[in-house]
């Protein structure tokens, strides 16, 4: 059963925890704040981590996902439009700004101080959660940035200006730091564990921990097959089997319905405020990939606000397919920059929680959607097309590529059932998928009909699209293996589409790092310096 995630309420709680505790120790004593406590409880710590991981990593407003999602067209955002990203770009999912916190100052300076204080307190459960999430975030931004500071990081006054560490050696790392999680969230005893008050992914089922912590094994051994031979670490992974292998291990974060606190999906947020600009639109790209596939999550994925292909718009849109509405990645055209803001298709039900598209369309409005569409980070169909992929590329045990192809897909299909069920009829009727393994059938004929080639492309493809609404591994995955085949718009044939700069294959470090650390290596050219798993 998914589980709401009410981010801003926990920060409350804490806060409110925190001001009665100290007012009870002594509410005169001038030398302590009661409003700002200098120290917390694990019990109080590990949920905002949780929170600072769920808001960094949603498809917030310039995010690293929003980024992501598009440099692999899936959406289109208007932010990094032409492929246009510099040192200012991701300041604040890297260290903050203003009330933010980033991933280094926020979510993993947090996890940190639960692995410092859980050992001091011999609560090794609670530490082993933080090591998971600690270690998985630190994977993202090699994925991303590549050479990040890591050893020396989160280490407060005792190391202002971290250096830089090779990616390799932190994936070194990872695994070893991933094996000792393992260990602590195995231990027989501990002082305190977390519950279902203080983690709000897995209640602290530490089971399902372990589970995540070797289904990012699998998925990093994966990412670095074409430069090492990771068969045996593999198949040691895969015939074990503890993995996540079912919806109710899925490394997902829940959000809630509330605005007051917020606890919505970001996603929602940014895209569903038509008060507001619209964030992103989906990408005319992934709309025809689902159109061509005849791809029965067409209307859980899209939203259409147009009522019928003949609707009027706002203003001409740069790209319109009868209710699809959105503009082409770096387009050039002259409708390129008009505002679409009641037409331009929207994310859907799935993934961030707004509408489905029952065909009467409507204006997507924050009053108007489910709200609470969960951040799904590592699913198990994304575990089975990381194993589809593995035994496709180098033979690993188990499965054949084709079986664990099927297998992901129907995964996704019935999540996706699973969400729809679970929309209230308050909100909106929304009726199960059909044709699931009609659609499974299709997709299995021309897989089997494929070369080597192109069944790899149809398996990334496949992965591609189940994971619509966090493109940070999409990014990665066409980076890693070419797949699957997204648009050239540095030499496209229409000039209305060139890019004005090259494909990134990296991101650019921050201005914090540029300006204020002295250990910072240079600036690498991000369309040219690739990360060290690529090809």
């Amino acid at each position: 059963m998914e589980k709401r995630y009410k981010y801003l309420a926990g920060i409350a709680l804490v806060c409110f925890s925190a001001i009665l505790g100290s007012c009870q120790k002594n509410f005169l004593d001038i030398n302590n704040d009661p409003k700002n406590p200098t120290d917390l409880p694990l019990t109080q710590i590990l949920p905002i981590a949780e929170g600072g991981l769920a808001f960094n990593l949603s498809m917030n407003v310039g995010g690293l996902n929003s980024a992501a999602s598009t440099f692999s067209h899936q959406i289109v955002n208007f932010r990094v439009n032409d492929y246009i990203v510099d040192r200012f770009t991701f300041q604040t999912p890297w260290s903050g700004g203003g009330a933010t916190y980033g991933l280094y100052s926020g979510a993993l300076q947090d996890f940190q101080t639960v692995i410092n204080k859980g050992t001091a307190q011999n609560a090794p459960h609670f530490v082993g959660v933080a090591q998971v999430q600690k270690a998985y975030i630190f994977s993202l931004l090699v994925d991303l940035f590549g050479d990040v500071p890591y050893f020396d990081a989160l280490k407060g006054n005792d190391a202002l200006n971290p250096k830089f560490d090779g990616s390799s050696a932190i994936y070194d790392d990872l695994f070893k730091s991933l094996d000792i999680a393992i260990a602590n969230l195995s231990a027989a005893s501990s002082s305190i564990s977390p519950d279902k008050t203080t983690d709000f992914i897995y209640g602290g089922d530490r089971l399902k921990w372990i589970k995540l912590a070797n289904s990012i094994k699998l998925k990093l051994y994966n990412q670095i097959r074409l430069k090492q031979d990771v068969s045996a670490q593999m198949n040691a992974l895969i015939t074990a089997g503890n993995l996540i292998l079912t919806p109710a291990d899925d490394f997902q974060i829940q959000f809630g319905t509330s605005s007051a606190p917020e606890n919505r999906n970001p996603g929602f947020v940014a895209n569903y405020n038509s008060a507001g600009s619209r964030e992103s639109s989906v990408s005319p790209y992934f709309y025809n990939t689902l159109k061509t596939l005849g791809d029965p999550r067409m209307p859980y994925f899209i939203y259409n606000q147009l009522a019928t292909a003949g609707s009027p718009t706002d203003n001409a849109p740069d790209f319109k397919d009868g209710r699809f509405v959105s503009f082409r990645f770096s387009s050039k055209g002259p409708n390129a920059n008009r505002s679409q803001l009641n037409s331009q298709s929207l994310l859907g039900l799935f993934p961030v929680g707004g509408r489905y598209d029952d065909g009467a369309g409507g204006v997507g409005k924050l009053d108007n959607g489910l709200a609470s569409g969960a951040l799904r980070l590592l699913t198990s169909y994304q575990v089975l097309f990381i194993q589809a992929e593995a035994a496709l590329t180098i033979g690993t045990t188990g499965l054949s590529a084709d079986t664990l192809l099927k297998r992901g897909i129907r995964a996704n299909l019935r999540k996706v059932n699973a969400v729809a069920a679970s929309v209230p009829g308050s909100v909106q009727s929304v009726p199960q998928m059909p044709s699931i393994e009609n659609y499974i059938t299709k997709v299995y004929t021309d897989y089997q009909a494929a070369s080597p080639v192109g069944k790899l492309n149809i398996i990334m493809t496949q992965k591609w699209i189940s994971t619509f609404g966090f493109g940070i591994d999409a990014y990665t995955d066409y980076r890693r293996t070419g797949y699957p085949v997204i648009p050239n718009t540095t030499g496209a044939g229409d000039p209305e589409v060139i890019a004005t700069r090259t494909f990134p294959f990296r991101l650019p470090y921050p201005n914090s790092e540029v300006t204020s650390n002295s250990s910072f290596p240079g600036q690498p050219d991000p369309y040219t310096s690739k990360i060290f798993w690529a090809q």
